[in-house]
């Protein structure tokens, strides 16, 4: 039989340590929230105008490779767009919403410069813009504004 010395000590959390660094996990989520909800709303407006940008860029080289002008058509009220001819509906991202426009199509010539230059503008609840532009060189840009 062997006697347990008291130099020996318990290895382990007690119940009591447990609970404070629960209390203490609980108390920095409190304080976490808000910085994490905006966050989202950064990502979806940015993420938003990312894939307008890709999808102009789309129209452009597929009017490069095919030697046929496309087109990109947004439509404000219901925050869709367009590569035509052939393309789907995208929408932009939940929260986001296409709010303005120097023009509602952008086209393409096969040399990869666009027939008119355009910009795109989204924003979200929050307030915060991005702007989707495209030169007549054919130059697609995304910016913030009111950096």
């Amino acid at each position: 039989m062997r006697i347990l010395s008291k130099d020996r000590r318990e290895k382990g959390v007690t119940l009591i340590e447990l609970v404070v660094v629960m209390a203490i996990v609980a108390i920095l989520g409190l304080f976490m929230a808000p910085a994490i909800g905006e966050w989202v709303d950064n990502f979806r407006i940015k993420q938003a105008a990312r894939d307008i940008a890709s999808t102009l860029q789309l129209a452009k080289m597929q009017t490069i490779s095919t030697r046929q002008t496309h087109s990109v058509n947004f439509t404000l009220a219901d925050g869709t767009y367009r590569i035509t001819p052939g393309g789907s509906d995208s929408q932009v991202s939940k929260g986001v919403t296409i709010v303005a426009g120097s023009a509602t199509s952008i086209s393409f010539n096969p040399n990869g410069t666009s027939t008119t230059s355009g910009t795109v503008t989204i924003n979200n609840a929050k307030g915060k813009q991005y702007q989707v532009s495209v030169s007549t060189t054919g130059r697609i840009q995304m910016q913030e504004i009111g950096e």
